[in-house]
């Protein structure tokens, strides 16, 4: 074969560092492989998708890739530093929805503490392992196994979890978009088991596609039914179904911790009841979407960009799975209020600007080399929130539901090591609520 001076063929992938993870899990994120012939010009662009993806497995601290050309040969030499991937930790957090409504409530009660022991890279396959004992506002015993690769083609993954959790305080209604609680001194009110099972295909760098089916199974005290007789279905004081979910995703973000170009996108029909039959307590279905882009304006200014909504195809949700913004999602602004609905749309928009470059700091008297090297980031933000929440059972005292909702702010991000970011924000919405809120993770991240 005869190649033209633009061209060469990949000879040789040479990897070091890697003392736990196996070389075909890096291998396996690479967007070349021996053999391949590729174009001069694409080597860069090549060698920071390469960096990227190795990176966005959370399985390094850094990278670096040095590419070397002999004729019309080209090698490829890559260097990994790993993390630490042991984590055997004590809990102590609050329970609250986030951290600023835990501060405006100063309840002392919200507080869970334990022990979680963690193993990534379980036998340096990118394997996980988790077993967690929490105690406290809310007990949670949980063991999760993650496999993202059954098959030598790296193609199929499978992930198993099971949670039980008990309370002894819990919210009963929404009033006025805030949660009223329950709550008592002697006896567990509620309590829920989780169960399910993950299969995953990702035969690309970039999509997957996800198979979700579990079981729920949640009871509560007869005191809760009393106060609120819709909290279950028909008056019950429990609640069981299975759930089916199926989510295609595809990632193309320069990282999974805080991005800054690129994009994200997802798509997932959910069935929550028996497949075929109506016999379950709840039988749903609804459809969620959620699109991220990110942009580079110009130098040392980002722009971010968020788009989702759901939507209830058909049957209703009980008052306990009612739950649209201010949970595990919120509007900025919005952080002390719960908006629940069947239906929502929102959309979110950044505009970051780099303060502080990203840099690496050397700590030599620190022994162990994966905590000596730490690397951070501070970014300030200018950001819009508008979201809408449709709820055809609303009660009426609940004026955000069924309402556009939208807020603006500034804020500063400190980035840094082991995917750790927080975030101070000054934020003012519709109603006029002016607020400093304090939050731990990315303004726009993946999983809703």
């Amino acid at each position: 074969m005869i190649l033209g001076d633009s061209l060469l063929i990949v000879q040789e992938i040479k990897i070091e560092g890697n003392e736990t993870t196996k070389e075909k899990i890096i291998l396996r994120e690479l967007p070349f492989r021996p053999g391949d012939t590729i174009n001069k010009r694409e080597v860069a662009e090549l060698v920071l998708s390469a960096q990227k993806n190795l990176l966005n497995t959370s399985l390094f601290n850094y990278v670096t890739i040095e590419p070397a050309i002999n004729s019309n040969l080209i090698s490829f030499s890559i260097k990994v530093e790993e993390r630490w991937y042991l984590w055997p930790y004590p809990i102590l957090e609050q329970a609250d929805r986030n951290f600023s409504s835990w501060i405006e409530n100063r309840d002392i009660n919200k507080i869970n503490y334990g022990a979680y022991f963690i193993k990534y890279n379980f036998r340096g396959r990118k394997e996980i392992l988790k077993v967690k004992t929490r105690l406290g506002y809310r007990e949670q015993y949980s063991i999760f196994y993650s496999n993202p690769y059954l098959d030598n083609e790296q193609h199929n993954g499978i992930s198993l979890g099971f949670d039980y959790f008990r309370q002894k305080e819990i919210a009963y209604i929404t009033y006025e978009n805030k949660l009223l609680y329950f709550r008592s001194s002697d006896n567990y009110i509620l309590h829920s088991i989780n169960s399910s099972v993950n299969y995953f295909y990702r035969k690309y760098l970039y999509n997957t596609h996800n198979l979700i089916a579990g079981y729920c199974y949640h009871e509560v005290a007869d005191t809760i039914v009393e106060l609120n007789p819709n909290f279950f279905i028909n008056k019950k004081n429990n609640l069981w179904y299975p759930f089916f979910y199926y989510t295609f995703s595809r990632d193309c973000r320069d990282s999974r911790v805080y991005p800054l170009k690129g994009y994200y996108f997802d798509m997932n029909l959910s069935r929550e009841g028996t497949l075929f039959t109506d016999k379950s307590d709840i039988n749903v279905w609804y459809a969620k979407s959620l699109l991220r882009e990110y942009f580079s304006l110009m130098n040392r200014v980002y722009l971010g960009v968020e788009v989702k909504g759901k939507k209830t195809l058909a049957g209703y949700f009980p008052y306990f799975l009612n739950k649209a913004l201010g949970y595990q999602d919120f509007l900025r602004g919005f952080e002390y209020y719960v908006i629940d609905g069947t239906d929502y749309f929102v959309s979110k928009a950044n505009l970051k600007f780099e303060l502080v470059a990203p840099r690496i700091k050397q700590f030599n008297s620190i022994p162990l080399p994966k905590f000596n090297k730490v690397h951070y980031a501070i970014y300030a933000n200018l950001f819009f929130d508008y979201g809408y929440v449709n709820d055809e059972t609303a009660i009426s005292n609940n004026y955000m539901t069924n309402t556009s909702l939208y807020s603006g702010g500034v804020g500063i991000d400190f980035v840094t090591y082991y995917d750790k970011i927080f975030r101070i924000e000054f934020t003012i919405n519709n109603f006029g609520l002016k607020g400093l809120y304090f939050h731990f993770g990315a303004p726009i991240f993946i999983n809703n």
